[in-house]
C-alpha cells in the first residue's frame, strides 16, 4: 500500500487510520515477538495495542525522526520496560503486605494468647459463610490456601493464573475478610 518510509510517515499524518492499519498489519507479530520475550504474552498484546492507540493519539503532529519500525519497536520497548518496573513495585508491595498481614495473624494467635486461628476453628461456620461472600477468584484461592493447604505456586499452576494474581487476591480476600471479622466481633461483643 505504501511503498516508501516518506510516503508512509506522510500518510501517517494525513490519514492515520489507514496507515496505522497498514502499519498494524506489517509489524504487530514481530513487535509482539519482542515484547513476548519481556512480558507475558497478554500484557505483550495489551502494550502493543496501547502502543498503536498512542500512535492514532499522536499522528498528526508526530515527528518520527528515524524509521516508524524504530520507533515502534522503541515504543514497545519502553512499555515493557516501564510494565516491567510496575510489576516489581507492585510484588514489593503485596509481598510486604502479605508478610504484614502473616506477622500480624502469627501475633494475634500466639499460643501463649489462647487464642485460635477462626478459620481452622470457625464451629459455628461464619468464618466461612464471610469466605463465601468473597468474590469468586478471592473465595477459590482462599480455599485452595486454607482447605486444601495449597502453597502460592501450586494455586497459580492449579488455576492457571501467575503467583502475583494468586498473591494479590490473598491480600484483597484478607483484607476484606479482616473487615468482616471485625464486624462480627464488633456484633457479638457489642451484645453482651
Amino acid at each position: 500500500m505504501y511503498d516508501s518510509e516518506d510516503i508512509m510517515k506522510t500518510a501517517l499524518r494525513q490519514d492515520a487510520s489507514a496507515a496505522i492499519a497498514a502499519l498494524f498489519e506489517q509489524y504487530a507479530a514481530g513487535l509482539l515477538g519482542y515484547a513476548c520475550k519481556f512480558v507475558s504474552r497478554e500484557t505483550a498484546e495489551d502494550i502493543i495495542q496501547d502502543v498503536f492507540i498512542q500512535l492514532h493519539r499522536q499522528a498528526a503532529g508526530l515527528e518520527i525522526k528515524h524509521t516508524i519500525r524504530n520507533y515502534l519497536f522503541r515504543a514497545v520497548h519502553n512499555r515493557c520496560l516501564d510494565q516491567l518496573k510496575h510489576d516489581m513495585v507492585h510484588k514489593r508491595y503485596v509481598s510486604r503486605a502479605l508478610a504484614e498481614l502473616r506477622l500480624q495473624e502469627l501475633a494475634y494467635y500466639d499460643p501463649s494468647s489462647g487464642r485460635e486461628s477462626l478459620l481452622m476453628n470457625a464451629d459455628d461456620g461464619s468464618i466461612w459463610q464471610a469466605i463465601e461472600q468473597l468474590p469468586p477468584k478471592c473465595r477459590e484461592i482462599v480455599k485452595l490456601r486454607y482447605q486444601e493447604g495449597l502453597k502460592t505456586r501450586e494455586i497459580s499452576d492449579a488455576m492457571g493464573i501467575s503467583s502475583r494474581t494468586v498473591e494479590t487476591q490473598l491480600y484483597k480476600a484478607l483484607k476484606l475478610l479482616k473487615g468482616k471479622v471485625r464486624k462480627l466481633s464488633y456484633l457479638f461483643w457489642s451484645l453482651f
